[in-house]
């Protein structure tokens, strides 16, 4: 099986290495290190690096980026340039990963940023700290990661309401 005109021998060489996709809509190409590509939808995962950094280190500002293969009208893999190792790779994405647990630094953070956006439009909302759900006026719960997604209402209303003003804190 070819995927992009790579084996999968080749594809595994490949990660870490710096890639180029031309997507189809001639928008402008994306650049970054290969962490992966799904076997069976072929979308590319890369992780792009701002600024410059140490190839032994975590990188401190990165962004992970998922391309869906119909976007895609070329990829290419620099095989001049050194990669990333990827024990690198998995680490960063490891550590995105605690990002998201419930007793992260981040999420406890994302929490207190919600109720400090309801308290301070005078909102009625009850939690603890022991529990990660904000619960908004009786009728509305908000999980973590607390994004909209993460809303749950019977009240359409109350639900709308909720969901514009969570559109202002930051993601």
């Amino acid at each position: 099986m070819s995927t992009y005109n790579l084996t999968l021998g080749q594809i595994e060489e490949s990660l870490g290495k710096l890639c180029t996709i031309k997507l189809k809509n001639n928008e402008k190409d994306l650049k970054g290190y290969l962490y992966n590509i799904d076997p069976v939808t072929l979308t590319i995962f890369l992780l792009q690096i701002e600024n410059d950094f140490n190839k032994n280190e975590l990188p401190s500002r990165y962004k992970i980026l998922v391309v869906m293969n119909y976007a895609i009208s070329e990829f290419k893999v620099n095989n001049e340039e050194n990669g990333i190792s990827r024990h690198i790779l998995d680490n960063v994405v490891n550590q995105r990963i605690e990002d998201f647990k419930n007793e992260s630094e981040k999420m406890q953070q994302r929490k207190k940023d919600l109720i400090l956006l309801f308290e301070s439009n005078r909102i009625q909302i009850t939690y603890t700290n022991d529990d990660p759900v904000v619960h908004i006026l009786d009728r509305a719960h908000i999980s973590p990661p607390y994004v909209i997604s993460s809303i749950e209402c019977n009240n359409e209303i109350i639900l709308q309401r909720v969901k514009e003003m969570m559109v202002q804190l930051p993601i």
